[in-house]
C-alpha cells in the first residue's frame, strides 16, 4: 500500500500494478518487481497464449516525446536510458526462457508513464510506449 512517504516512483509502480490485476480474469500471469542481476523488472505479464509483456513504469511528469533513438520528456533526454534498460531486461527473460522451456518467447516491451501525457505513436526501437489507462486494452489486443 502506497504511503505519503512513498517515493513518486514506488507510487507510480503500483498503480501500474493495480490496473494490470484487470487482466487475471483473462488468465494472465502477472509478476511485480522482479530483482535480477541487472536489477528490478517493474512488471512481467504472461498471457496464456505464452506471449510475454515486459512493463517498464517511469513516474515522470510532462510530455513524453522521442527524437527516434531516445525517450525524451519536457524535450530532454532521461537522465538513465530506459531504452537501454528494457532491451538488458528482454534479453534476460528470453535467456531464461530458452534455459527453462528450450524456446525464445515472444516478449513485447512497454514503457508505461502514468503521470505524463505520450505525444508517441510509434514503437521507439521496438518499445510501446505508452499512457497507463491503455495498458490492459493494449496487453489485450497485441
Amino acid at each position: 500500500m502506497a504511503t505519503g512517504k512513498d517515493p513518486a516512483w514506488k507510487i507510480a509502480e503500483k498503480r501500474v500494478g493495480e490496473k494490470l490485476l484487470d487482466l487475471l480474469v483473462d488468465g494472465y500471469l502477472i509478476l511485480n518487481d522482479i530483482k535480477y542481476r541487472y536489477g528490478n523488472m517493474d512488471h512481467v505479464v504472461i498471457r496464456p497464449d505464452g506471449t510475454i509483456f515486459l512493463c517498464e513504469t517511469k513516474s515522470h511528469k510532462g510530455i513524453v516525446t522521442t527524437d527516434g533513438k531516445r525517450i525524451l520528456i519536457n524535450g530532454r533526454p532521461l537522465k538513465t536510458n530506459p531504452i537501454s534498460q528494457v532491451m538488458r531486461s528482454i534479453r534476460w527473460i528470453r535467456d531464461l526462457a530458452k534455459r527453462l522451456s528450450g524456446k525464445n518467447p515472444w516478449v513485447v516491451a512497454v514503457l508505461v508513464f502514468p503521470n505524463a501525457k505520450i505525444s508517441i505513436r510509434h514503437p521507439v526501437q521496438r518499445i510501446n510506449v505508452i499512457e497507463m489507462n491503455r495498458l490492459v486494452d493494449f496487453i489485450r489486443s497485441c
